[in-house]
């Protein structure tokens, strides 16, 4: 009886897993790579990943550790900067 249910959804209506969500800032961080002329090979070698598992983090459909999510962003800023300064 102490059943979960969604308001507005028939019993039975799957209810949202750790699998079903979506997190956006894996969309924010591609759209940065993009930017900064990166593929998503090279962001994975140099962060130490496998490139479909920055592939499933761009996705959303894998949240990156606190650790991890600071390395990737420290290779993108780096090469943003690098680009930046050969712009100039």
């Amino acid at each position: 009886m102490n059943e979960l249910v969604e308001i507005g959804k028939p019993r039975g209506w799957p209810m949202p897993t750790t699998e079903t969500i979506i997190y956006p800032e894996g969309v924010e961080l591609k759209i940065a790579r993009i930017r900064a002329g990166l593929r998503q090979y090279e962001v994975a070698t140099s962060v130490g990943i496998l490139p479909n598992r920055l592939s499933e983090i761009e996705a959303g459909r894998r949240r990156p550790s606190p650790e991890l999510l600071e390395r990737i962003l420290r290779v993108i800023k780096s090469d943003s900067n690098d680009q930046a300064e050969t712009k100039s």
